[in-house]
């Protein structure tokens, strides 16, 4: 059974664009379409916010999401990471299989957080980060095993790379493979 504790951190300041959270488009602010995005998982029971900004607060609270304070060792450049450990220390317990960090930042997500879940879980991931089209990581999802999140050996710093290469299963892969490499000679 699968069982997320989702962390959205919302700081109330941000140092490049300032207010950024409370920022409207489409209507809602990125903190809203993020609560929204949490809300839509029918695996999700526990959905948290961390500010240290009553406005942020007000908002997380109007959706019912219950928000916890942000002390301001852990605002600034601080890596997420250590945000999310702390929290799920904090409020966190045994039963939840896994920590997912949502970023506000990212409003237009396109993959549903039970599809990823899912996907974790069968692939028997460690941990699953969202990365762009061009394989880099955009940090607008991390989902972790709780157990790791628990006695913080999350990563701090964790990148991925894209390599377009072929995975062999069948001839028609190897035809492809050699297909590429003697594209790339070529």
């Amino acid at each position: 059974m699968i069982k997320p504790f989702i962390i959205i951190p919302a700081k109330g300041d941000s140092k490049r664009l300032v207010g950024k959270n409370k920022r409207t488009i489409a209507g809602k602010t990125l903190l809203e379409h993020s609560i929204e995005y949490a809300q839509r998982s029918k695996l999700a029971t526990t959905i948290i916010v961390s500010t240290e900004d009553e406005v942020t607060k007000t908002i997380a609270e109007a959706y019912g999401v219950r928000v916890v304070g942000r002390s301001k060792d852990f605002m600034g450049e601080r890596e997420v990471a250590d945000v999310y450990i702390k929290i799920f220390k904090e409020y966190g317990h045994n039963n939840f299989t896994h920590v997912v960090g949502i970023q506000p930042d990212h409003p237009d997500r396109t993959i549903p957080l039970d599809k990823m879940l899912t996907y974790a879980v069968e692939n028997k991931y460690d941990d699953l980060f969202t990365v762009d089209p061009d394989g880099i990581r955009n940090g607008s999802i991390r989902i972790t095993k709780a157990e790791h999140v628990n006695i913080g050996a999350m990563s701090r710093r964790v990148g991925s790379m894209m390599d377009d290469c072929t995975n062999i299963h069948s001839e028609q892969d190897l035809l492809k493979a050699e297909k590429n490499i003697n594209e790339r000679v070529h």
